[in-house]
């Protein structure tokens, strides 16, 4: 079994004023997955938001989608971030689903668990917010 670093890792591979094309892996010890997507300048954004709100304090959970779930050869990304309130660490759950190319193919799905610090959160945010305007091209969470 090969050990691995958990991680999530965004990162843009084409974009355009409206669009932006992303690949996204994630791994933990065990267990890893990657998958294309495309999503707005807007939805990493309101991720950055939500997130900034979670790192306050206010709430101890947050969940996020991105992607599409019926674009064939893509596929879509759900984070599901909680802690204790005001813990320094934080548990991120990601799910990875690819959509199949071919019609009668069936999708695939990959979920990690991962145990980020709250200041390793805090810097995720930054980077999104950075892809969101456009400035950077990745965020990663780990590793």
């Amino acid at each position: 079994m090969t050990s691995r670093t958990p991680h999530l890792d965004i990162a843009v591979t084409w974009a355009d004023d409206e669009l932006q094309e992303l690949k996204i892996s994630a791994a933990s010890e065990r267990f890893s997955g990657e998958v294309g997507l495309y999503a707005s300048p807007d939805e990493l954004r309101d991720v950055a938001e939500r997130l900034r709100s979670f790192l306050n304090g206010r709430s101890e959970r947050r969940d996020f989608l991105l992607g599409q779930e019926d674009f064939a050869g893509f596929g879509t990304v759900r984070l599901d971030l909680h802690r204790k309130l005001f813990a320094e660490t934080a548990t991120l759950e990601v799910t990875l689903r690819a959509n199949p190319g071919e019609r009668h193919a069936h999708a695939e799905t990959c979920l990690v668990r991962i145990s980020p610090t709250v200041a390793d959160v805090e810097r995720f945010e930054t980077e999104l917010r950075r892809i969101a305007q456009r400035l950077g091209t990745r965020a990663r969470l780990g590793g």
